[in-house]
């Protein structure tokens, strides 16, 4: 997630606004929309042709948002910010797409990105699609219909409740399915074909379901067609929670996403068995769920996973539904570094932001025979009064550019491509675990965006004890940054 928190502050109309990009831990805009149809060599209409984005404002004022030009075409939007916290960007579309394919965009706000994706369709695709259900019978059943997911009687449906349907597509073009309300359930999907022939369609579901437990039929139009496919709703078990025994998993962050390291366990005491769907209500950025069957009655622990991001420095308080719904509190501490900044890896597993005191360098050489330098540091900031201490470290014999930077090696001159990893258990400058010239290489740095003021980056690797030199290791895995020198 790219993000920070900081003292929000007012400022005059003329006066560039501060904040940053929502992105989840993938580093797509969290959420975003794509609007219109995107056909090559046909111009885009900026009132249609839109994408919309999340923007954290700290600092109100004027803005512009844009994303970088691909395949012909870019989305650009202006505008004053006048409340701080969570608002909502349209970015309109200028250009001719050339081609036919997806494109990934950048979008850049004050010192964040965060990427969006556009499907581009063929010449000539831009119209409605021709096509048809398959189905057979007198009334027609959808032919080869397929549902998935738990269909619990009084429980919301989630991204899990699909039907897959089969469809023969014989003009290729957009699509825009959905089927009535029939149960309180509904189905859809919209999108285009870009191909012609038999192919799927993944209808998803929405709404709750009602009525008693058994089989539904739900009648879908749709093309030139009609037909019915079935589901299959059932009764829930009946449960309370018990959110005085919550044990609340892993550091939370404002402005970072939760991963699946974020999780609550909980006891849950069920007074009739069955199938369970439990979301918590969205609470400052964040929902914990958990899916599956109740087995037996009486006190059962179960793990609800987060997700999401958090929005600011707060406790939480987090609803639970069932019998007798409570709550339970998860603590969001501050995000660090300054606006966008972040640095954070998983060693061994255990995923650690270093966002205390993060800062970072770029460093020209003063004389000759010394490289350029790119240096990331900061301490464990998901642990109060730690003093674990994360580096990230490149070096260049010209400017750095973007690119992979292998370990250093004793092949490797001072002034080479390069890059080491460290990390400082007990603080700067004592015993640290590295990666080293005399083990295994395979730590490297891979840098996405660089200048003179800023970097991004991703990094992984074995790093050593003994400075280096020992023979123990520790795993590094997913790490990344983002630093404003």
């Amino acid at each position: 997630m790219v993000g920070c928190q900081k003292e929000l502050s007012f400022e005059g109309p003329n006066t560039p606004a501060e904040g940053s990009l929502q992105a989840d831990i993938t580093g797509d805009c969290l959420p975003k929309t794509v609007n219109g149809v995107y056909e090559a060599g046909k111009p885009l209409v900026a009132d249609s042709n839109t994408i919309s984005i999340e923007v954290n404002v700290l600092t109100t004022g004027t803005y512009e948002i844009s994303t970088d030009t691909v395949n012909g075409y870019f989305f650009r939007a202006t505008g004053i910010f006048t409340t701080p916290g969570i608002n909502t960007v349209k970015l309109r579309g200028n250009g001719t797409p050339f081609v036919s394919l997806t494109n990934n965009f950048v979008v850049t706000f004050d010192s964040t990105v965060c990427d969006v994706q556009v499907q581009v369709l063929p010449a000539g695709a831009g119209g409605p699609a021709g096509f048809t259900i398959q189905s057979a019978g007198t009334p027609a059943n959808c032919s080869g219909a397929t549902s998935a997911g738990t269909y619990i009687i009084g429980t919301p449906l989630n991204g899990t409740n699909t039907v897959t349907l089969s469809v023969n597509v014989t003009t290729i073009g957009t699509y825009n399915v959905s089927t009535i309300a029939q149960d309180g359930m509904t189905f859809s999907k919209s999108g285009a074909f870009l191909a012609t022939g038999v192919q799927a369609l993944v209808l998803t579901g929405s709404g709750t379901p009602t009525g008693t437990p058994g089989a539904v039929t739900i009648p879908i139009t749709a093309g030139s067609s009609t037909c019915n496919f079935g589901v299959t709703t059932v009764a829930g078990a009946v449960f309370s929670i018990d959110c005085a025994s919550a044990i609340v998993n892993g550091t939370y962050q404002a402005g970072t996403a939760v991963t699946a390291a974020h999780t609550v366990d909980i006891t849950v005491n069920v007074a009739t068995a069955g199938p369970y769907n439990i979301s918590t209500t969205a609470t400052n950025g964040m929902t914990f769920t958990a899916s599956g069957t109740f087995a037996g009655t009486g006190p059962v622990p179960i793990t609800l996973t987060g997700s999401g991001t958090p929005l600011a420095a707060a406790t939480s308080n987090i609803p639970v539904p069932g019998t007798a719904p409570c709550t339970f509190d998860v603590i969001v501490v501050a995000g660090g570094g300054g606006s966008g900044n972040f640095l954070r890896c998983k060693i061994d597993g255990v995923l650690t932001n270093f966002n205390t005191s993060l800062v970072g360098f770029y460093v020209p050489p003063p004389g000759a025979g010394i490289p350029y330098s790119i240096t990331v540091k900061g301490i464990n900031s998901g642990t109060p009064g730690s003093v674990e201490e994360f580096w990230v470290v490149i070096s260049n014999p010209t400017a750095p550019t973007t690119g992979v930077y292998n370990n250093r090696t004793f092949s490797t001159g001072v002034t080479d491509r390069a890059s080491q990893i460290t990390f400082y258990p007990t603080g700067f400058p004592n015993l640290y675990w590295g990666s080293s010239a005399f083990n295994a290489n395979t730590a490297s740095v891979t840098i996405n965006t660089v200048n003179t003021t800023s970097a991004s980056g991703i990094f992984s690797g074995l790093i050593h004890d003994n400075n280096g030199g020992g023979s123990t290791t520790k795993l590094v895995t997913e790490g990344e940054f983002q630093i404003t020198f």
